[in-house]
């Protein structure tokens, strides 16, 4: 019986512990630069992340069979709207396997305007895996705290990236406008009343 209420004791600082550094991770500003990677959009055009520095950038990881990733997409949508001529890009990387066109398809479909690029899982996670420290707020409720480095192994993963190319967070899974807004508007230093998306 003492085990038992040891372990139950055990359990119980171990999540707590776990909460706390959860909560701490979200609120430091790291200053860890985004990798360097080739972005081959769904129109054939092929770019690299660090062209995008200048902007703030929304970097995103889903699929197309991942339904957490699909309830973000409409909220990356409004905010591409509301902000793509204040210094925001939001960038979509499909890791789906089923090829761009599949994707392109798709994203006619859902009514995506913001550029998506493809990606791989194995290719990413070669790039951002070994990124470590990086201010990480999880988003799946009662799921473990996601691991501060850069893996996006678990969708959807979205990475904040200030002007500089520098990465201010990582969200692990879904966000909306209003959970995201906040920060962006602070990175691109806009301080009058909230845009409305068109």
């Amino acid at each position: 019986m003492c085990v038992k209420r040891v372990w139950v004791w055990l359990m119980a600082v171990t999540l707590a512990t776990g909460c706390e550094s959860s909560e701490q991770s979200g609120t430091a500003y790291g200053d860890i630069a985004a990798p360097e990677m080739e972005l081959t959009y769904l129109d054939g055009t092929i770019t690299k992340l660090s062209d995008l520095e200048g902007q703030v950038v929304l970097l995103n990881f889903w699929a197309t069979w991942c339904p957490p990733c699909l309830e973000e997409l409409p909220h990356f949508e409004s905010l591409h709207q509301a902000y793509r001529d204040k210094g925001l890009a939001v960038v979509g990387v499909s890791m789906d396997q089923a090829g761009a066109e599949y994707v392109r398809d798709f994203a006619r479909q859902v009514s995506i305007t913001y550029p998506v690029a493809m990606g791989a899982f194995e290719k990413m996670e070669k790039i951002w895996a070994p990124l470590t420290e990086i201010p990480t707020v999880h988003g799946f409720g009662s799921e473990p705290p996601a691991p501060a480095n850069g893996t996006v192994q678990m969708m959807p993963t979205t990475f904040v990236i200030d002007r500089s190319g520098v990465i201010y967070r990582k969200h692990v899974g879904p966000r909306d406008r209003q959970t995201l807004e906040p920060e962006l508007r602070m990175l691109m230093g806009i301080d009058e009343p909230l845009a409305q998306a068109h």
